[in-house]
C-alpha cells in the first residue's frame, strides 16, 4: 500500500520534471534565437567589413528582423499561446496522479 502512495508521488515528480524541462527549453530557444541571429549576421558581415562595422550591421539587421516580427502580431500570440498551452498540458499531466495518491492515502489509513 504505502508502495502505491511512493511509485505515484514519483511518477509525479517525473513528470513534473519533465513538463518543467520542456517549458525551460522552448522559452530559452525563443531567447536564443535572436542572440543566434546576431552572432551569424556579424559573422557574415565580417567577411567583408572590419569588426567595428560587422557590429553595427547586427545590430542593424537583428533590429530590422526585431521590427519584422513585432508587426507580425499573429506569429507573436502563436509562440506565446504555445508556451502558455504546453504549461496548461504538463499541469493537467500531473494532476492525473491525484486521484491515485488520495487513493493510496485512504488505503493507509
Amino acid at each position: 500500500m504505502k508502495l502505491d502512495l511512493t511509485l505515484a508521488k514519483i511518477s509525479q515528480f517525473v513528470v513534473s520534471l519533465l513538463f518543467i524541462t520542456m517549458v525551460l527549453f522552448y522559452f530559452g530557444v525563443l531567447l536564443m534565437f535572436p542572440l543566434a541571429v546576431l552572432w551569424y549576421a556579424i559573422k557574415i558581415a565580417s567577411l567583408l567589413t572590419p569588426t567595428v562595422v560587422s557590429v553595427l550591421i547586427g545590430i542593424a539587421v537583428l533590429g530590422y528582423l526585431g521590427l519584422r516580427v513585432s508587426r507580425m502580431s499573429e506569429l507573436l500570440s502563436a509562440l506565446l499561446d504555445i508556451g502558455v498551452e504546453l504549461v496548461q498540458f504538463g499541469h493537467k499531466q500531473k494532476e492525473r496522479f491525484d486521484p491515485i495518491i488520495e487513493q493510496s492515502r485512504t488505503k493507509l489509513a
